[in-house]
């Protein structure tokens, strides 16, 4: 065969998904196909783009959509079919750039797909089953610890006799689902030997604890497995230029994943105060003028890097043994 024609064939063709909560409409080579956002709709979606001449190229780019879009990027992922998800403001400026300033379904389908060619997102990882339900739990956590401090705020404003008895017995039941809900991490994780020993690895180092150790586990699967500035830029903690000609300009952190970023930066408050070498550095830092939460978040990201260290070790000696 031709080494220009095997090199084409290799080449991928982006195919843009929009996905909303009933529907997903598929740029599928500028003819617009809908499908209902179900089981159903999606295994019609994934069939017509296996019938298509090019479907081993094909390579779907979809936005996160609240949630929407996780049916469609498991499935595909299942089937071997590569699938980016890009953020939507990416997009938007990218349509800006482009002039397009009409905003509808199948635009934003054929808006995708350009973008893909364009700027070839990378593809997502497959998924890991256990990671993907320990996310579920982890987010299901937070949301009943914030609705145990709504009620505890609102209780500081309630004066009537029923009022309280209602908040109390709710405070109990939202109590015990978060004990629930705790017991079934640990068990998850202690069921899963590589889980376990990551994050009993992650805990050895003082600042980290099981909470900590979960949410890198559960959202940040590239621990270990990138560079220091990638790993840093995931979790929003790498400082970006803000400078132009003679202008220098204060370096500010932005992006990233703000559930990774919250939990290293409560992480870096106990470790600037018990670890052995980021509370020197901490109090370098402040020593040298920085304000508290500059240097707590450069302490943060010193803990990732180290963390990140770790866990790449932990790889090579595994695939070692």
């Amino acid at each position: 065969m031709n080494t220009t024609i095997m090199k084409h064939e290799n080449i991928p063709v982006y195919l843009g998904v929009d996905v909303a909560k009933g529907e997903l409409v598929l740029d599928l080579f500028n003819t617009i196909e809908r499908f209902a956002n179900s089981s159903p709709g999606i295994r019609k979606l994934l069939d017509a783009i296996a019938r298509h001449p090019h479907c081993r190229r094909i390579h779907l780019v979809c936005e996160p959509s609240g949630g929407y879009e996780q049916p469609l990027v498991r499935a595909a992922l299942k089937a071997a079919r590569p699938v980016s998800l890009v953020q939507p403001l990416r997009v938007r400026r990218y349509a800006q750039a482009l002039g397009i300033l009409a905003k509808n379904d199948p635009i934003d389908a054929r808006l995708l797909s350009r973008f893909g060619a364009d700027l070839k997102p990378a593809p997502l990882d497959p998924i890991d089953e256990q990671r993907c339900k320990l996310n579920g739990l982890l987010k299901r956590r937070e949301d009943l610890i914030e609705s145990i401090r709504r009620e505890h705020l609102r209780a500081d404003h309630c004066t009537d006799t029923l009022c309280m008895r209602q908040q109390r017995a709710l405070l109990k039941v939202l109590e015990n689902q978060l004990a629930q809900i705790q017991a079934a991490c640990d068990q998850l994780i202690a069921s899963s030997k590589p889980l376990l020993e990551a994050q009993s690895l992650l805990c050895k180092v003082r600042g980290v604890g099981p909470h900590t150790s979960a949410i890198l586990l559960a959202q940040m699967p590239e621990l270990g497995r990138a560079s220091r500035n990638q790993i840093s830029a995931l979790a929003g903690l790498a400082p970006y230029d803000r400078d132009s000609g003679m202008s220098s300009k204060k370096r500010f952190i932005q992006g990233g994943r703000s559930k990774i970023r919250r939990a290293l930066y409560m992480a870096a408050l106990t470790a600037a105060r018990c670890n052995p070498v980021l509370k020197p550095a901490y109090q370098r830092l402040r020593a040298a003028g920085k304000p508290v939460k500059v240097a707590l978040v450069a302490i943060a990201r010193k803990l990732l890097i180290h963390l990140n260290s770790l866990m790449a070790y932990h790889y090579k000696i595994s695939l070692a043994s």
